[in-house]
């Protein structure tokens, strides 16, 4: 493996309790961010005719920021690390 790989595992592994901390943020228990990934596999048809479909829209796009600044957190490290530590090697 190279070393960007290792850095990207590395720092997924260690951001797991800022992964929490969002997610508490964003989703305020665990029943509603199981809730959203019951949403986000629901196709949205299906939620439509069961009356759900903004509650899914609205879960949906929740997870989908919740995934975003989690691996924008972690591109963001990397870009650190490679950018600022690596060079005072």
């Amino acid at each position: 493996m190279d070393r960007l790989t290792i850095t990207a595992i590395v720092c997924g592994i260690i951001d797991i309790p800022l992964f929490i901390l969002i997610g508490k943020l964003m989703f305020g228990s665990w029943e509603d961010f199981w809730e959203a990934i019951k949403f986000w596999l629901t196709p949205d048809i299906w939620s439509a005719f069961s009356g759900e479909y903004w509650e899914d829209r609205w879960a949906e796009m929740k997870l989908g920021f919740f995934i975003l600044l989690c691996g924008g957190c972690v591109v963001g490290e990397i870009v650190l690390i490679n950018e600022w530590i690596t060079p005072l090697y």
